[in-house]
């Protein structure tokens, strides 16, 4: 059981590093001027690559991370 915690703990902290991965792109597409359009282009890119690789629950987590990070973005720009 401890085996279980620990790598449920790698598994939280693998996608945390992700997510932190991702919305340090995203901050620095916005601090380098590019609209939100181009931004949204990468988030579909993520999700289509997501697609392709991934299957399940590690789907369905990088899916809401996507999300996430596109709520964050206005669709209006």
């Amino acid at each position: 059981m401890g085996k279980d915690k620990k790598a449920r703990a790698l598994g939280h902290m693998t996608l945390a590093a992700i997510g932190v991965v991702m919305a340090s792109a995203i901050d620095s597409m916005r601090a380098a001027g590019v609209g939100n359009d181009v931004i949204h282009v990468y988030l579909d890119t993520l999700d289509d690559g997501f697609c392709e690789v991934l299957h399940g629950e590690a789907f369905s987590l990088m899916i809401g991370l996507v999300d996430v990070l596109r709520h964050n973005v206005a669709a209006n720009d």
